[in-house]
């Protein structure tokens, strides 16, 4: 067959497919198995990397820099390496600290005109979680014009100032992420703002920046970096590569947040928590989350529980619930987590792995019943329908009714843990 032969056959076999309907595209082979996947396009790893910072950005043709910083992290002085960086290069510098908590509309609105007043072209986040949200929304909407509600998912694909992430806690996974969650204060909700251009240019990871971070939150991050991880792990948008992300995070977490969290000036156990949640943000940020996230969601903005203390609490329950649906999904992380697997069944390998995560969480002090938090068992029919709404739900592998949220969360309460799959 010559090579115009295979080329009329190429373009044929296309023009076919193009002009099929969506069901009848579905039916052809290997149609299931396309995805999209989506990273920063530079990652700068390593101690004292943030060394590194103004060469990055000059690579990137930055030429004004807008630094998005926690007002804490920025009197600890963890801003200044990055300050002098990108003044060593050259490059112009503009400060906004103002970043405490959550982002908000008004947060993002100030951040906002400060990067249209000092005509910044790029915009660098960094601090937990809440500052690189911070720095992703005003990037994006930065030319956004009336209610936040009115941003649809998925709906901004491009944006017209760069956009950089330096994490200082190992969790979250912000600097990898194509979403960003902001606080619509107008309309009381929390608004998920997620699209292509919300991926960072560059990601940088410096474990010096995580040296001073507290034993708690320290494990309450990595446990969201193991939710993260599992989750992306079993979800119904689960690909080849973000499975390979997830795995690695998964069997990074189990070896380095005991140590990390036990010893907190062990720079390379800081290190290796870094790129696991580099890992874990990666892999969800292309194949989603599940019921842990939807349900933490409701009830950590309701009873101001931080994100991670909730995931630990809920994680075993919601796998202990999924086991239906992906005991082999759990079963072939029991290697990744260091269980001796050869005589185990794959139930017997799925449970090993559910009881090695609850196990981990009380090792780390991290409670494991919503009981210390009053909850109002009032609220949990509303909070169950909350969770039915939120996004990470599509991801969940178990199909998953409101009434079944509430028994769940009723476990949970009483710490009444299953003996078998629920």
């Amino acid at each position: 067959m010559s090579a115009n032969d295979i080329a009329t056959v190429v373009n044929q076999t296309i023009t076919q497919y193009l002009s099929e309907s969506g069901e009848q595209q579905k039916k052809r082979p290997c149609s299931g198995k396309s995805f999209t996947f989506r990273s920063p396009a530079i990652t700068v790893t390593g101690a004292y990397c943030v060394s590194q910072l103004g060469d990055t950005l000059l690579e990137l043709g930055a030429t004004h820099v807008l630094l998005v910083a926690d007002k804490l992290v920025h009197q600890l002085g963890l801003v200044s390496g990055c300050e002098q960086s990108i003044t060593l290069a050259g490059i112009g510098l503009t400060l906004f600290t103002e970043v405490e908590g959550e982002p908000d509309t008004v947060i993002i609105n100030q951040g906002i005109k400060v990067l249209k007043q000092s005509k910044a072209d790029f915009v660098v986040g960094i601090g937990g979680g809440s500052a690189l949200d911070a720095a992703k929304g005003m990037a994006v909407m930065i030319d956004h014009q009336g209610p936040l509600a009115d941003l649809k998912i998925g709906g901004i694909a491009s944006r017209k100032v760069g956009l950089g992430c330096i994490p200082t806690t190992a969790g979250t996974g912000s600097e990898t992420t194509d979403i960003t969650v902001i606080q619509d204060l107008e309309y009381g909700i929390k608004v998920p703002v997620k699209g292509p251009a919300l991926v960072p240019d560059f990601a940088l990871l410096d474990p010096v920046l995580m040296l001073g971070v507290p034993d708690h939150v320290t494990a309450a991050t990595g446990i969201d970096t193991l939710t993260h991880a599992i989750e992306a792990y079993v979800s119904r948008e689960t690909n080849p590569l973000s499975k390979a992300y997830a795995y690695h995070a998964i069997e990074t977490v189990i070896k380095s947040l005991p140590v990390a969290v036990g010893c907190g000036d062990d720079l390379d156990m800081r290190y290796e928590m870094s790129i696991a949640a580099y890992k874990a943000g990666i892999a969800f940020s292309n194949a989603g989350l599940g019921l842990t996230h939807a349900i933490a969601h409701q009830i950590g903005a309701q009873y101001h529980i931080p994100h991670g203390v909730a995931n630990a609490i809920l994680l075993p329950y919601v796998m202990a619930f999924n086991a239906l649906t992906c005991e082999k999904g759990y079963a072939e992380l029991a290697v990744a987590m260091g269980i001796k697997v050869e005589s185990m069944t794959q139930r017997e390998s799925c449970n090993a792995v559910i009881q090695m995560v609850r196990s981990l969480v009380q090792d780390l002090g991290l409670p494991n019943s919503l009981t210390v938090y009053n909850i109002n068992t009032g609220d949990l029919p509303q909070l169950a329908e909350r969770a039915m709404l939120d996004i990470c739900l599509i991801g969940n592998p178990r199909q998953v009714t409101a009434t079944q949220i509430v028994v769940l969360l009723n476990r949970v309460l009483a710490n009444d843990f299953p003996e078998g799959y629920c």
